[in-house]
């Protein structure tokens, strides 16, 4: 192999390979730089191999490229051997292929990280060919990760195919633009185990600043008396609600025991809309807000939450608990607690929005089980099928 292949290899740039030659050219390309961990010692290595799973990353859409900087900034977090699969305009049954290196510096001074990228592209023809394609290259003894970004009904067979063999599923469709049916068939608990969907991983720091205001033991008790709960979001499509806004809503339904009422709705409001629905809870009925207004100019065209406001009837009169973003754009979020028996000064914490990479990477990251994501699901299916888009008034 030309020590130029070699080169490029590293620095990221595909080298188109015959799809049965895979593993021998990669040997060749990695060349005597590379110390794979487990492997050989070497005296002086450039590079060093890590491989913690096999991340196989189906992107099917035409925008592919689109997925290469998130890819490049997971497999940094996480090493892996990532498999790719793209859909081309090639005609015939044939799967062509290319391996490229990802490489990340630690620390200076040290070797280079790095991990195998592996792309597999099919044609419409040649779609089915695909898992057979997959599984000879996977890591022997390595957890396989399905990483999903189209809405998998047109490929449904692939989809299962693929998700049937893996040991933890991970959905990261459009936020907005994915349908109830997309996320149905991609969280059913047929299809695979642990599935989880990137969007939820957004709501970190929020979950985390809601479950701080009642740490201690007295307040909890104004969990039980919640009978309003008003989100703030904007969105690149504020006709509806965005998906992680309704996640925090179906979070906080599942965790403070509420049951679903009535028929949610979606009213137009100028420049954006308002979502509406109603649960029972410990002590009588809960309504529930979710506005939603256009993105600010200069923001990442990706939903963002900027305000989450909780009310209560407490024994000596209303309580308020408010979360909010002083402008849309800050990373900070101001705490506010209006209640009788609270005393708590609003102070304001750091809580920047988590991108696309990092939220995948933390789906990654984070333990395979997750109860509340599970307890959340039903309810944010219910109110995703009737959060149907109303377009906003001019």
């Amino acid at each position: 192999m030309p020590e130029t292949s070699s080169d490029a290899f590293l620095e990221g740039q595909g080298i188109p390979v015959p799809l049965a030659q895979i593993d021998a050219t990669l040997e060749k390309l990695w060349g005597p730089a590379a110390e794979r961990v487990g492997g050989p010692e070497l005296e002086n290595p450039t590079v060093t191999r890590v491989v913690l799973a096999n991340l196989v990353v189906e992107r099917l859409a035409h925008e592919a490229e689109s997925l290469r900087p998130v890819v490049e900034t997971v497999v940094g977090r996480f090493p892996c051997r990532a498999i790719v699969i793209r859909q081309s305009d090639d005609p015939g049954r044939q799967v062509l292929a290319e391996v490229s290196a990802v490489c990340s510096l630690p620390e200076p001074g040290s070797p280079q990280v790095c991990a195998e990228r592996i792309v597999l592209r099919a044609g419409p023809d040649a779609l089915d060919l695909l898992p057979g394609a997959v599984r000879p290259l996977l890591e022997a003894d390595l957890p396989m990760i399905l990483w999903w970004t189209t809405d998998p009904v047109p490929r449904e067979k692939l989809y299962r195919d693929l998700a049937a063999e893996s040991s933890r599923i991970m959905l990261d469709l459009p936020d907005p633009g994915t349908s109830a049916a997309a996320l149905r068939l991609g969280l059913d608990p047929a299809v695979g185990p642990c599935r989880r969907d990137a969007v939820w991983y957004g709501l970190t720091h929020w979950r985390e600043l809601v479950a701080q205001i009642f740490d201690c033991p007295i307040h909890r008790r104004s969990l039980g008396r919640i009978e309003s709960v008003r989100i703030d979001a904007l969105s690149p499509a504020p006709g509806s609600p965005p998906r992680l806004a309704l996640w925090l809503a179906a979070w906080l339904a599942a965790q403070l025991g509420w049951a679903r009422r009535g028929t949610p709705e979606v009213v137009a409001e100028d420049g954006g809309s308002t979502f509406r629905a109603e649960f029972d809870g410990p002590a009588g009925p809960v309504r529930l807000e979710i506005g939603t207004g256009p993105l600010s100019a200069g923001l990442p065209s990706t939903p963002r939450l900027v305000g989450v406001a909780l009310t209560a009837r407490g024994d000596d009169g209303p309580e308020s608990f408010r979360l909010q973003r002083p402008t849309p754009e800050s990373p900070d979020v101001r705490i506010h607690v209006e209640a009788p028996d609270y005393c708590r000064i609003p102070n304001t914490v750091h809580a920047d929005e988590l991108d696309p990479a990092h939220r995948v990477a933390a789906a990654l990251e984070l333990s395979r089980f997750d109860p509340p994501f599970e307890k959340a699901t039903p309810f944010l299916l219910w109110m995703l099928e009737h959060a149907q888009a109303v377009a906003p008034l001019p």
